[in-house]
């Protein structure tokens, strides 16, 4: 396969380029359908011309429909948009790029996807949806953490008869409402026709309140039980000051992490770029040191200003899938010199 595609970019080059513009339509058409030529252009950054014609003839091989609100993939189109995605990525050197990856990460697999602004969020969510299908039994125990990308994960994953119990990994009730790890859990809770727990707790307790909490709280009992039995885990990864000052912390903990050198953020713990935890905020859950005991974990994460966030805490799991996309790519191979 990479042969074949070497020799078709020495002998038409331009070929591949047509290749990939109706890969990103196709692409584009399955995220946003139906959806109008205009639209399809301003996601596409091709002109309407340009789309025009490539949706045509697309149309005219079977793989777009036109409908009165818009285009929709057909049936084939369906099939083969996995199929070409696949050929773009070797076609891309990701698959080299996801190895290298891997390996410097001592992780067990590494996901690049492709996409910018909303769409790259789209892309990482549906990337992890599928992630995720892959892997999840009937009436696992699935712990989720809060955030955008965790949000877009839950949007893109299809209704099925799975039946999990669905928990958030933490407690944390100051971000927005449709990214707190409640709701999100309750999302997936729903198209997995499975059950949900809610964790109603602020970041930051003191240790004496958790305590107090646990004897008298039945509920969070019950979700700190279920997190000792997860089966998969799968979260976020936050920049270290981003998230400190979405949660408040106080000055004097800011400048703490500041001079701790953290770059960044999961489940409440901060991690310098060598994978050294410097602070953790007290709260019910999963944490970076029990995720060792869970057998499969996802972290999910896109954008090259989290280059640093993503290998300091990926250092600090030692373990599982990550999910990225190709500016953070680029970002980790720059700074770990891999290439």
């Amino acid at each position: 396969m990479n042969e074949l595609i070497e020799i078709y970019k020495r002998i038409a080059p331009e070929l591949m380029d047509v290749v990939e513009e109706r890969y990103v339509l196709l692409n584009h058409i399955s995220y946003s359908q139906p959806v109008g030529r205009r639209m399809l252009s301003g996601l596409s950054k091709l002109s309407e011309r340009i789309v025009r014609s490539h949706v045509e003839l697309m149309k005219d091989n079977g793989l777009v429909e036109f409908t009165q609100q818009g285009m929709v993939l057909s049936e084939e189109g369906k099939a083969l948009l996995p199929k070409l995605g696949s050929a773009l990525h070797e076609l891309n050197k990701i698959n080299e790029l996801e190895v290298l990856i891997q390996q410097a990460l001592q992780l067990d697999k590494v996901v690049i996807t492709s996409g910018d602004g909303q769409t790259m969020l789209k892309q990482l969510g549906f990337t992890a949806a599928k992630e995720l299908q892959d892997i999840m039994e009937a009436h696992d125990i699935i712990a989720v953490s809060g955030g955008s990308t965790m949000a877009a994960m839950a949007d893109a994953m299809p209704q099925k008869k799975i039946q999990p119990t669905v928990i958030p990994a933490r407690g944390g009730i100051g971000e927005r409402v449709e990214y707190q790890a409640n709701v999100i859990a309750a999302v997936l809770a729903e198209q997995l026709q499975g059950n949900y727990k809610m964790l109603h707790l602020p970041d930051g307790l003191s240790e004496d309140s958790l305590k107090v909490l646990l004897q008298m709280e039945p509920q969070i009992k019950e979700i700190e039980e279920l997190s000792n039995e997860t089966d998969i885990l799968i979260f976020g990864i936050g920049q270290a000051m981003h998230m400190a000052n979405q949660r408040h912390l106080s000055k004097e903990l800011k400048d703490y992490l500041e001079q701790k050198q953290a770059v960044g953020e999961a489940l409440g713990h901060y991690c310098t770029m060598d994978g050294d935890i410097v602070y953790a905020s007290n709260n019910v859950g999963i944490t970076l040191e029990s995720i060792k005991d869970i057998p499969h974990v996802i972290a999910v994460a896109g954008g090259r200003e989290k280059s640093m966030a993503i290998i300091g805490i990926m250092r600090a799991c030692k373990k599982g899938m990550l999910i990225i996309d190709d500016k953070a790519a680029e970002g980790i191979a720059e700074i770990l010199q891999l290439r």
